[in-house]
């Protein structure tokens, strides 16, 4: 299986900024943050799973044999 660019992006920068977190905030940051401010959690969940959308929808999208053409930068338009 190989990943496109626009998904190997999203996956270093997630990872990038997971690394981050692990390495500057100390242990329970993360319950913290939901008690505290729920909102900007949230937010935070909702671009999360935003970035992986790109990993996972295109490899099912070909699994139903749906085009993929926008998002591999085919202009042609077909299958």
């Amino acid at each position: 299986m190989s990943i496109g660019n626009h998904a190997f992006v999203a996956l270093s920068s997630g990872l990038m900024t997971a690394q981050w977190l692990c390495a500057t905030q100390t242990r329970g940051w993360m319950v913290r943050l939901m008690d505290r401010e729920p909102i900007v959690f949230f937010s935070c969940l909702l671009g999360t799973v935003g970035c992986g959308m790109c990993v996972v929808v295109p490899p099912v999208r070909r699994a139903l044999g749906m085009s993929t053409s926008q998002m591999d930068g085919d202009s042609s338009g077909g299958h």
